[in-house]
C-alpha cells in the first residue's frame, strides 16, 4: 500500500499540467501512460454503453495555497484506498488540459450533470432508478449520462477516497476519472508563455528588428522561442558604460592627487651666486 501511494505520488508530481487516472468497467488491458496533451472530453468518450451511466468525472479543487488538490491529497497519502485502484487503473495522463476551472471542464465536456461530493450518492441512485426503467416495447433503458463531482477543498481525505472507491467497484458505471484543477502557478505560467509568444508573433509581423546574424532566416521561425532579457547590442553597452565609469573614477581621482605650493612668500631668494 504504501509502496503504490508513493508510486502515484511521484507521478502525479512530476506531471507539467493537470494529472488524470481513468478507470473503465470490465477492461482489462495494458495500463496506459501518456503524456501527450489530452483533452478532458478525449478521456470520457470511449466508456462502456450498457452501464447504466456512462462516465463520472471526479475534479478535485486547489487547497488553500493555490496548489491542485490530486497532488496534495497523493503526496500526503490521504487516498490510500484510490493508490490500492492505481494498478488497475486503464489509463494514466500526465497532462489534460481544459481544467483551469470546474466551470471551463463542465463546458468542454458540454455540461452534464453536476453535482458534489455530498451529492454524489443520491444523483447515483436516481441515475440507476432511471435506467432501471423499462420502455413500453418492454426492454431496458440505458441512460448513458455523464456526472462531474466536484470535490471542494475542505472536504474530508477519508470521504473522497470511500467515493471514489465506491464509484471505481461499481458495475453500473462505465468509466471513472480522478482530476483535479491545474494550480494556479501552472495556469499563470501558461498565460504569460501565450502572451510571449503573441508579442514574438507580433513584432514578427510588423517587422521590427533583427539580429544582425539571423541573415533573414528567423522570419515566422517560432518552432522554438528563447526569451532572454539582453540582446548581444544592450550587453555590450552596459558592459561600456561599467569600463567608461571606472575610467573616468580613476582619471578624477589621479587629478586630485596633484599637488601644488601651499607656501607664498612677498621676497624672492637673492638671484645670483648661491652660497
Amino acid at each position: 500500500m504504501k509502496t503504490a501511494s508513493t508510486i502515484l505520488a511521484a507521478l502525479i508530481t512530476s506531471a507539467a499540467a493537470a494529472p488524470a487516472i481513468v478507470w473503465k468497467s470490465g477492461e482489462s488491458s495494458a495500463q496506459i501512460h501518456s503524456s501527450e496533451l489530452t483533452g478532458i472530453r478525449s478521456l470520457v468518450e470511449e466508456s462502456n454503453s450498457d452501464s447504466s451511466l456512462a462516465s463520472v468525472v471526479f475534479v478535485i479543487e486547489r487547497d488553500e495555497h493555490g496548489s491542485d488538490g490530486l497532488t496534495v491529497l497523493s503526496t500526503t497519502g490521504a487516498l490510500p484506498e484510490v493508490a490500492a485502484k492505481y494498478s488497475d487503473a486503464s489509463s494514466i495522463h500526465h497532462s489534460v488540459r481544459g481544467i483551469e476551472t470546474v466551470e471551463k471542464a463542465l463546458k468542454d465536456l458540454g455540461h452534464p450533470t453536476a453535482s458534489t461530493l455530498e451529492e454524489y450518492q443520491d444523483e447515483i441512485n436516481e441515475v440507476k432508478a432511471a435506467a432501471a426503467a423499462v420502455n413500453h416495447d418492454g426492454s431496458q433503458k440505458v441512460s448513458g449520462n455523464m456526472l462531474v463531482v466536484t470535490v471542494p477543498n475542505d472536504a474530508r481525505p477519508a470521504d473522497i477516497d470511500a467515493t471514489v472507491k465506491s464509484a471505481i467497484e461499481d458495475p453500473k458505471v462505465g468509466s471513472v476519472v480522478l482530476t483535479s484543477v491545474r494550480g494556479i502557478s501552472e495556469v499563470k505560467f501558461e498565460r504569460d508563455l501565450k502572451a510571449k509568444e503573441e508579442y514574438f508573433d507580433a513584432q514578427q509581423k510588423f517587422n521590427r528588428r533583427r539580429l544582425e546574424d539571423a541573415n533573414g532566416d528567423d522570419n515566422y521561425s517560432n518552432e522554438v522561442l528563447y526569451f532572454v532579457n539582453f540582446t548581444p547590442n544592450i550587453f555590450s553597452g552596459v558592459m561600456f558604460f561599467f569600463f567608461f565609469s571606472a575610467v573616468t573614477f580613476v582619471g578624477i581621482s589621479c587629478m586630485g592627487m596633484i599637488a601644488g605650493q601651499e607656501v607664498y612668500v612677498t621676497k624672492y631668494p637673492t638671484i645670483g651666486r648661491e652660497a
